[in-house]
């Protein structure tokens, strides 16, 4: 089990699909197509939505997650849009043993601020080896987290809330930070209404404050190239000063 097992349910009303693919746009059919990618793996692919689209792109498509429920989520949307999929329980410090040797990947994707939940600063660096490990020569690896260090920096607490609702049910969303030098706490408030009472569920969940200085580092460490830094999916160059987010795309030699 995972601290995300009990949320799979509530995640696609957190970050509602097509909202998500709009503020994305051209950018993965572009950079697949840019880059000659034939099979890519998302590596926290929580409910499959990128698995999905993948798929739909004519790629062979490939998802893990650590948490088991999320995998078996991402099935169901896999399976009901009529498309194949490759998906396993695994975590992205372990690649290279859920995955044969004849499992290796044109491209590996890891957004969502997904990395950063790993518990330690070398899970990290060891997650973003296991990438480079099961990619092709000359595959890319895309990476995407918050600016960490702007975060700290401003103080953010909380983030604006987020209200959906699901057969006559009104679900509003909060996050939550608490920062506490080497790790952030997140929590995420659950607040269902219907039928005049309210069920309130907290998620609590630990992230690395890892800034684009570390990422580089690990990055190349690992033995990444070709780094590009962008400040989301329109391309925009990233600036540590301004930009909420990093989106990082880097090139096994």
């Amino acid at each position: 089990m995972t601290i995300f097992d009990d949320f799979s349910d509530a995640y696609d009303l957190m970050f509602p699909w097509e909202s998500r693919r709009k503020g994305e746009g051209s950018f993965f059919p572009e950079l697949f197509t840019a880059a000659g990618t034939r099979s890519v793996l998302d590596c926290a692919c929580g409910t499959g939505m990128h698995v999905v689209d993948f798929a739909r792109l004519g790629l062979a498509a490939y998802g893990s997650d650590l948490s088991p429920h999320m995998v078996e989520t991402a099935m169901e949307n896999v399976l009901r849009e009529g498309l194949f999929a490759n998906l396993r329980v695994a975590s992205f410090t372990e690649l290279t043993q859920r995955f044969d040797l004849d499992e290796r990947f044109d491209a590996v994707v890891c957004v969502g601020n997904s990395l950063t939940l790993a518990p330690t600063d070398e899970d990290v660096a060891q997650a973003v080896r296991e990438m480079h490990a099961v990619l092709n020569p000359g595959g890319i690896c895309v990476l995407g987290i918050f600016n960490w260090d702007l975060l700290a920096r401003v103080g953010v607490r909380i983030m604006p809330a987020s209200v959906a609702t699901r057969g006559g049910e009104e679900v509003t969303f909060l996050r939550v930070f608490h920062h506490r030098g080497d790790r952030i706490d997140l929590n995420i408030v659950v607040m269902s209404r219907k039928n005049g009472g309210v069920e309130t569920r907290v998620l609590a969940a630990h992230q690395r404050p890892v800034g684009p200085e570390r990422l580089s580092a690990y990055l190349e460490s690992a033995g990444f190239s070709s780094v590009e830094t962008f400040s989301g999916y329109d391309r925009k160059p990233f600036d540590p000063a301004t930009s909420d987010n990093l989106l990082v795309v880097a090139r096994k030699p």
